[in-house]
């Protein structure tokens, strides 16, 4: 009997989306009953590579552009009237010519899902999502691009506009994946986000991202898939546990847009704390250690400080390492996770219109000075302390599949 087939579908130019689903791919390797392939495109499919699969160079809306869009839109637009039909037949080609089993599927391919559920071809279809993207999220808050006067209506008011301008901008994102469904006449595979898929893992903690409303039968948190080692352990490490001042780390990921270097070089000049920036190009900046790509999560055992983008990797290596975040944020989905954080009192956050020398510096003594934080995040870190993410997200997908396969005789292919 042949391997069960996995189509691993990725976008390839954010590092934690493509971590994630590359973790998962590697423990369901480890089972030894499947064989899987990744499509993808990006700066950062050698993830993929150094795992030890092979990948389908697949043409996909570029990081640069979609990243273009995220001034335009509280969520960002993938796809558009114009490109629409043609990235629908770019995910039919490749499936018809894999013929997978499953496809395992991050953001950005959602037009794969559509092509999935064709009834000559039905595939098992796993949509790995973050638990806020996911439409069983709520969010109660004022969005930063929203004017300030937003504020002077009741809260009640609020609440119920923040259902409405979700539910408009849902349906606005995903308006062409719900007009291709209904041209195949797949109208039951039609959510507010698109397409439905047959099971969505949550690569999160549910006691930090909590979904009420959910179907637990087919949707499921897997706790936060935290991977480490990509980047090498700096040699400046013993001198940096040695500094007795107190100790910063600040970070920007892959899905922080703007460049705020030049702000933390100057606001952090005078030499009081021990700042270890990590940043994805070498630089030089004076009493800064690192300035270039190191090991995180060998750095934040020693630290007092995580200044972040608010992206989801930094957040839950913080949380394990149990240590307090100023987070700030370029665009909506690092909002939601701010929010969250500070909400849980673990983190303050600062948006772009708040982010200045002032602002950070008082936050920064806030964060250090007061107990709470520490004490919170340290409580939060042992709660979530009992997820086995990967071991969960094997067992769901094989039970998944084997489920598809008894409710779904007619259309499925079979091993």
């Amino acid at each position: 009997m042949r391997k069960i087939r996995i189509l691993a579908l990725i976008h390839g130019g954010m590092t934690s989306h493509t971590v994630r689903v590359t973790a998962i791919a590697k423990a369901l390797r480890s089972t030894g009953i499947y064989d899987i392939t990744f499509s993808g495109d990006g700066s950062h499919m050698k993830i993929v590579e150094d795992a030890g699969f092979e990948w389908i160079k697949t043409e996909l809306v570029s990081r640069e552009e979609l990243f273009s869009r995220i001034d335009q839109n509280l969520a960002t637009v993938y796809y558009t009237a114009e490109n629409y039909e043609k990235y629908f037949e770019i995910e039919k080609t490749l499936l018809e010519k894999f013929r997978p089993d499953i496809i395992l599927r991050e953001h950005f391919r959602e037009m794969a899902g559509v092509a999935a559920k064709r009834t000559e071809t039905r595939i098992f279809d796993c949509f790995v999502q973050k638990a806020t993207l996911s439409p069983y999220y709520h969010f109660d808050f004022r969005p930063e691009k929203l004017p300030q006067w937003i504020g002077l209506f009741p809260e009640r008011f609020l609440l119920f506009a923040a259902r409405l301008i979700e539910n408009h901008f849902r349906r606005k994102n995903s308006r062409y994946i719900r007009k291709k469904l209904k041209q195949l006449g797949l109208y039951e595979f039609i959510s507010i986000d698109g397409v439905r898929p047959d099971l969505t893992l949550f690569p999160d903690a549910e006691e930090l991202f909590e979904l009420p409303d959910a179907d637990k039968r087919f949707c499921k948190h897997i706790g936060p898939v935290i991977v480490t080692g990509q980047d090498p352990i700096p040699q400046w490490l013993e001198e940096y546990k040695r500094d007795k001042r107190k100790k910063i780390l600040i970070t920007k990921g892959t899905t922080g847009e703007y460049d705020q270097t030049n702000l933390f070089e100057n606001t952090f000049n005078n030499a009081k704390y021990a700042v270890a920036f990590y940043s994805v190009q070498d630089r030089k900046i004076n009493d800064f250690y690192g300035c270039n790509k190191f090991d995180i999560d060998s750095i934040l055992p020693f630290c007092d400080l995580l200044i972040s983008h608010s992206g989801t990797g930094s957040n839950y290596l913080a949380i394990k390492h149990k240590v307090p975040m100023l987070v700030f944020y370029d665009h909506f989905e690092q909002q939601i996770n701010a929010v969250e954080l500070e909400r849980k009192g673990v983190a303050l956050r600062l948006g772009k219109n708040r982010l200045d020398r002032e602002n950070i510096l008082t936050a920064v003594e806030e964060l250090l000075n007061n107990s709470k934080y520490k004490q919170n995040i340290s409580a939060l870190s042992e709660k979530i302390s009992h997820y086995d993410s990967l071991r969960s997200a094997v067992k769901y997908i094989s039970e998944g599949f084997e489920n598809f396969k008894k409710n779904s005789p007619d259309n499925y292919r079979g091993c």
